[in-house]
């Protein structure tokens, strides 16, 4: 390869937007984003075992809030991908010798799209390919004229290597993980661990970008909204700046654009993709739950609207304790002919709330603390009614249920199905009582259900009709369920209670639903 050169000459016509600038002042080196200062590592106290601690600080204003995470999350065609394609190739340009990471998930997807970008990008600029810049297609890597370099990684989890120490040895002076959602928090925290080179000489702090869509995923709760819906307060050091197809500053690109994505037939995911809703619902019809629809089914605050102090509470149970442990809250109104979903429990491992004792006695508390006084009915999966080999005979989930959930004022109820109902026959039961098809029957879901709504959005089913219970690796590198256990709760419930509209649903001569075309590709837009 001949020695490269560095380019002369060169005009680059960057014009952001507004949002776009506002990113870019974000991930800028050794600079503050609210007055232009230069920063300095300056001495903040000391540690436990009396080492000093620096911290960087703005030499002009002082502030020591300098961002280190930033997610560019919204619409698709908001110009994310380019903005931080224009960014490592400009700090590859100014800094000598450094080390930029571009990745996603799959490598293959990010040589398919991102990668492309950065090509096309230096193109634009007026690089020249084998003079200033140099790409190797085996090592995956673009070398620059002065020794900087862009690696393309991937950062698929494995399942032998959990807790992704092939990055250990890795040293590097930013990244930019594009479609972050693809990818685990567990990927994110150590790879920008390895953001440790040429750094004082440069950034001075260094920075993560990452972009997305909007998702359900970890990226939500983290940079944008509680389970709640309500905005998160962002750690020092982390920034979430949105984006939407406006935000886009080539108008023609946009014109195009909207033009495609403003005829998305689905109003959910036109919102998210269109407009960066963080709220969406989709309906899918190739998934398990096919009659699901976000806009008929979900309520903004419906416990507020609907819940009852005075009128039982069901809670029902899934015991799984990865990657979490479930309870669904509901109400029947046996009059209107009504279901009310409300906020439901989560017990996750971070809490130490995945056990049926500490799970049962939270609850409780919630419960008491609420006000309520109309007593609850304990039902869920019958499995578990199986006794642990850690506990005594008689002894299973529901009974250390009960007597965590057994007080003055709560009452409960264990009311159970003898065993599980076939599987088929329950879920297109539950398709047909989405629908509004079981005696005038309605289900309202409050928004806030979120586990749920992930379960009914996204599991998938299997040719036999019944929903794929398919395991993913999660943070601790174990296997696990990733959809159901919010479904199958609310799916025990609904053939308890509503035995009458089951059986006679049952009774009649019931095959297979089929939802797609034989042949049809199913489930491409999704990567599990």
């Amino acid at each position: 390869m001949a020695k490269l050169e560095q380019p002369r000459g060169l005009k680059i016509d960057f014009k952001p937007s507004e949002r776009q600038y506002e990113l870019w002042n974000a991930l800028q080196p050794n600079r503050c984003e609210f007055c232009g200062g230069t920063l300095a590592m300056k001495e903040c106290g000391t540690d436990a075992h009396g080492h000093t601690i620096y911290k960087a600080t703005c030499t002009k204003c002082g502030s020591t809030d300098i961002p280190e995470q930033i997610l560019g999350g919204g619409s698709a065609g908001g110009g994310k991908s380019w903005l931080g394609s224009a960014w490592l190739i400009s700090s590859c340009m100014r800094f000598e010798g450094i080390r930029m990471v571009v990745a996603r998930k799959v490598r293959k997807t990010l040589l398919e799209t991102t990668w492309n970008t950065i090509k096309d990008v230096m193109r634009s600029w007026g690089l020249v390919q084998d003079v200033n810049y140099h790409i190797n297609n085996l090592t995956y890597t673009i070398t620059f004229w002065n020794g900087s370099v862009i690696m393309a990684m991937d950062l698929a989890p494995s399942p032998s290597d959990p807790d992704f120490n092939s990055l250990g040895s890795l040293e590097i002076t930013g990244a930019f993980v594009d479609e972050v959602s693809e990818v685990s928090e567990k990927a994110i925290e150590v790879l920008a661990s390895r953001i440790r080179y040429k750094i004082a000489e440069t950034f001075v702090v260094g920075k993560i970008f990452m972009s997305t869509n909007p998702c359900l995923t970890w990226v939500r709760s983290t940079f944008v909204m509680d389970d709640d819906g309500n905005p998160v307060t962002l750690p020092s050091g982390y920034r979430y700046i949105p984006f939407s197809l406006f935000d886009n500053p080539n108008a023609q690109f946009r014109a195009i654009y909207y033009e495609r994505l403003s005829k998305i037939r689905d109003k959910a995911t036109r919102d998210r993709l269109l407009y960066g809703n963080w709220l969406f619902v989709s309906a899918n019809k190739m998934a398990a739950y096919w009659e699901f629809d976000g806009d008929k089914h979900l309520v903004q605050n419906l416990k507020e609207r609907a819940y009852d102090p005075m009128r039982p509470l069901v809670l029902s149970f899934d015991f799984n304790v990865n990657p979490y442990m479930t309870c669904e809250v509901m109400q029947f109104d046996y009059e209107n002919k009504i279901v009310n979903v409300f906020p439901e429990f989560i017990g996750y491992p971070k809490d130490k709330l995945n056990n049926t004792p500490a799970f049962t006695r939270w609850i409780s508390a919630k419960l008491v603390a609420d006000g309520h006084i109309g007593g609850v009915i304990v039902t869920g999966d019958p499995a578990g009614l199986a006794r642990s080999t850690q506990t005594e005979e008689g002894v299973n989930n529901f009974t250390i249920a009960n007597k965590n959930l057994e007080n003055a004022v709560l009452k409960p109820k264990l009311q159970l199905l003898s065993k599980q109902p076939a599987m088929v026959t329950r879920l297109e039961f539950i398709n047909e009582l989405l629908k509004g098809q079981c005696d005038g029957w309605r289900v309202r879901i409050d928004a806030r259900c979120h586990r749920l709504t992930e379960d009914f959005v996204y599991q998938k089913k299997n040719p036999d009709g019944t929903k794929e219970k398919k395991k993913v690796l999660n943070e601790q590198g174990e296997r696990v369920e990733r959809y159901g256990h919010a479904s199958d709760c609310f799916d025990y419930s609904m053939v308890y209670f509503l035995a009458k509209e089951y059986q006679t649903f049952k009774s009649k001569s019931v095959e297979i639903v089929t939802t797609v075309d034989v042949g049809s590709v199913v489930y491409s837009g999704f990567d599990y």
